[in-house]
């Protein structure tokens, strides 16, 4: 593909870009490849996989619990490699991105092909090896499709972040079947329907606040293609509705404590859609940023709420 000058990332030729990185300290160049991973994201993938472990209810030891975490990081972090290599360039041109080792300079392209290559391929055999090939099958559902259909998705349709939140949601099922659980069970699909609707209000709200910078990538996201901010309102509201009747399938008000939980998942369904409403009627940053910090805490206490209920029960 040809390359544009304004999408070149930063750092010069290839060649200057080597010579950069033979000068750092290898502690230091290690935290540029772990800074690839995406960490942050990657906690959250895992703190995911170990309550839809605990959910499934079958007795599952620590040691399959730590392959578990251990196979599904490195699927997850060359997911996050490989999408940052196939769009270094245009992550040059975005500010909120521009400072990722890539586009920066402080890692090498091919350095960064290699590794994504080598963990989803190592990571995949790990989960088939030490917890079980229906794991294994999840984990790379979920890499194909974040980094061959969404990835490239982007710079073609705004339906993207649609499509995007079946990867993003596919590793509550790997933690499930991990615990020996069937995707048969209607609650698999009910936590997969939690990690999908909690998407759209987050993105949204990402896409909205970022949106000029998507636009100057070639982004085709929906805040891009709908200036008003209406579209993107009416997922995150449509998401959030969701999450308010699916938080009382995934806690289900069985008994006094399990209705008081289950309350609580309803009460936290219900403030992320008043953010959601809030963005619906005036879609700018003041709106944009409160639904944003809302989802950020919104799954947490989701998640918490599920393992409190499966506990008691």
């Amino acid at each position: 593909m040809e390359t544009s000058s304004r999408l070149r990332p930063p750092g010069g030729p290839a060649g200057q870009v080597s010579a950069g990185l033979v000068a750092v300290p290898t502690r230091r160049r290690l935290s540029y490849y772990i800074e690839l991973t995406k960490p942050r994201i990657l906690v959250m993938i895992l703190l995911t996989v170990v309550m839809a472990m605990v959910a499934a209810g079958n007795t599952v030891g620590l040691l399959t619990v730590l392959h578990a975490c251990i196979g599904t990081a490195m699927v997850a972090a060359s997911a996050s490699v490989l999408n940052q290599w196939m769009e270094r360039e245009r992550d040059g041109v975005m500010t909120r991105t521009c400072k990722r080792p890539l586009p920066s300079g402080r890692v090498a392209s091919s350095q960064a092909a290699w590794m994504g290559w080598v963990l989803v391929l190592v990571g995949s055999a790990y989960l088939a090896l030490f917890v079980n090939l229906p794991t294994m099958g999840c984990g790379l559902a979920t890499w194909g499709l974040y980094v061959w259909v969404y990835t490239p998705l982007k710079m073609i349709s705004w339906t993207n972040t649609l499509v995007g939140t079946i990867p993003g949601a596919l590793p509550v099922w790997m933690g499930w079947t991990a615990a020996e659980g069937s995707l048969l069970d209607y609650r698999a699909w009910v936590l997969l329907g939690v990690l999908i609707a909690w998407q759209l209000p987050h993105f949204m709200a990402i896409a909205w606040m970022y949106r000029e910078q998507y636009e100057a990538a070639g982004y085709k996201m929906i805040t891009v293609v709908d200036r008003t901010g209406r579209g993107a309102g009416w997922h995150a509201m449509l998401g959030s509705i969701a999450l308010v009747v699916l938080a009382l399938l995934a806690v289900p008000p069985t008994s006094p404590v399990g209705g008081v939980l289950s309350a609580g998942a309803v009460a936290v369904a219900l403030w992320q859609t008043r953010a959601a409403f809030r963005f619906v009627l005036q879609p700018d940053m003041s709106t944009a940023r409160p639904m944003l910090r809302v989802s950020l805490m919104h799954l947490p206490l989701t998640m918490l709420l599920i393992l409190l209920a499966h506990w008691w029960s």
